[in-house]
């Protein structure tokens, strides 16, 4: 049936009119996916330390030297294209550590108006006695504002902001969701505000904070709008911390 169908055009026509324009972008809302929503940004993509990523066949090779590849991140957080700009690794390992770095899993780059977005992100893979097969990506170049900046951005986020991060998250992460860096930002952030202010309670911070965190995802389910930081964890946290 067409869109007009739906509206009369008798001596109400106006009104009618001004609700279809009116109801329109609420419509247009609804269908938009997932990852154009509910973000906080602007922000680069972020390696999602706990996701699985590929083994690599060591044999009788020896675990030297490291790669570092540019990927493409595709709005979803799913790597695209590779691009090795340095190997000191044997050659041979090349090929593998490509199949790493296309397995690596990101929380995807989101612009200053809150969408996902498609950018390119520098990860170094190094091969590692402590790692053997499994060789952990990590980013190749770190921002020395990068915490300050996500404690700036964690505090705007409102709870469909932060569950939108944390499904993301655990998705990928599972049990470790705690421990990625978005919720370990937030947990440094009470903990450091708890210290300044002349309290002892850095260990109980940590102790209870995967709980506190948790509990925050629950909560911010039923109140979307509410202000994830000032709203629902720090109430939460210093719930538990109390306790």
């Amino acid at each position: 049936m067409p869109w007009d169908s739906f509206w009369t055009t008798d001596g109400a026509g106006a009104n009618m009119s001004q609700m279809k324009r009116a109801l329109l972008p609420l419509l247009l809302v609804g269908l938009l996916p997932a990852s154009a929503l509910a973000q906080t940004g602007p922000a680069d993509p972020q390696i999602i330390a706990g996701a699985s990523t590929a083994r690599i066949n060591v044999g009788q090779r020896k675990l030297v030297g490291h790669v570092i590849g540019t990927v493409q991140v595709a709005p979803d957080g799913s790597v695209g294209e590779v691009l090795i700009t340095e190997n000191t690794t044997e050659s041979g390992f090349e090929p593998q550590l490509v199949k790493v770095l296309q397995s690596v899993r990101f929380r995807p780059a989101i612009d200053a108006a809150g969408q996902a977005v498609a950018a390119s992100t520098e990860v170094k893979v190094e091969l590692r006695q402590s790692t053997g097969e499994s060789p952990k990506p990590v980013a190749a170049k770190m921002d020395p504002e990068l915490n300050d900046k996500e404690k700036a951005r964690i505090r705007r986020m409102r709870c469909v902001d932060f569950l939108w991060e944390w499904d993301l998250l655990r998705k990928e992460a599972d049990n470790g969701v705690t421990t990625e860096f978005m919720p370990r930002i937030a947990t440094i952030m009470y903990a450091t505000m708890r210290s300044e202010a002349g309290e002892v309670v850095d260990a109980k911070v940590w102790k209870v904070s995967a709980k506190g965190l948790r509990e925050a995802a629950d909560r911010c389910r039923d109140t979307p709008d509410v202000p994830f930081w000032e709203g629902v964890f720090k109430p939460i946290m210093d719930e538990e911390v109390a306790d």
